[in-house]
């Protein structure tokens, strides 16, 4: 029965080696990256625009794109950007994890 002792040593890298196991096992995954919602196209004051929404639902983007595009009002608690005429992107507004934006087409 000599031969299935260990010496302190070992003990030790067991338990070292058990421990990481289960971290590994027991650790979260990080989610996956996933793209903006394609809600669909827009037409405002004869423009098509590409709305896009990311943690929001399409109706409420939509509703809050077309009052920005046609007010320049923001929803409230949104920081809104516009971009210029370098680019396709209309504008973007964000709140936090929320965001929506418009893509001219």
């Amino acid at each position: 029965m000599q031969g299935w002792q260990m010496s302190r040593g070992g003990r030790l890298a067991l338990a070292l080696a058990v421990a990481v196991a289960m971290l590994a096992v027991l650790a979260p995954h990080s989610p996956a990256i996933v793209p903006p919602t394609d809600c669909g196209a827009l037409t405002v004051k004869a423009k098509r625009y590409v709305i896009k929404a990311d943690q929001l639902r399409c109706a409420s983007a939509k509703a809050h794109a077309r009052r920005y595009l046609l007010t320049r009002r923001k929803p409230s608690g949104y920081t809104c950007r516009n971009f210029g005429a370098e680019t396709k992107l209309k504008f973007r507004c964000s709140r936090g994890i929320k965001v929506f934006f418009a893509i001219r087409r």
